[in-house]
């Protein structure tokens, strides 16, 4: 009989099942808060649940999609679905990259990269505000 020593279940909704009777309790656990919410932490069996903001959370803490997915690969006893990898990466994509910022009562947008602002400038939302693109030079 073989065992497979890897403590998560990973389903197509988000949802994670981590059996606690594994091996290394501790680091799984601080993974899991991270990337997810917890929907139930009984003795044996803690249930967590993927969600936009958890993912948010995950990389305003220093985690990036790809992170996320690998770990999770790793730690899966399951083949990861790809309605999860669509999730991580759609939800990642673009958390972090940009920043508003407030300077002498104007608000500026930072992007690290022209694509990022591009994007923006092609959202409806952002159409109707009056907008002034500067490229810092020693960016170009």
């Amino acid at each position: 009989m073989i065992i497979n020593k890897k403590p998560l279940w990973v389903f197509p909704d988000g949802f994670i099942m981590f059996e606690t009777f594994s091996n290394p309790i501790e680091e799984v656990e601080d993974f899991l808060i991270t990337i997810s919410e917890p929907v139930s932490r009984t003795k044996l069996i803690h249930e967590y649940v993927l969600t936009p903001y958890a993912l948010y959370a995950a990389v305003t803490s220093g985690m990036n999609g790809s992170d996320v997915i690998k770990i999770l690969r790793k730690l899966s006893k399951n083949l990861l679905p790809k309605t999860i990898f669509r999730m991580i990466s759609i939800c990642t994509q673009f958390f972090g990259k940009i920043h508003l910022v407030l300077f002498k009562n104007n608000y500026f947008i930072y992007a690290p990269n022209y694509e990022i602002i591009k994007t923006l400038l092609n959202d409806e939302k952002f159409k109707k505000f009056s907008l002034y693109i500067v490229i810092h030079p020693k960016k170009i």
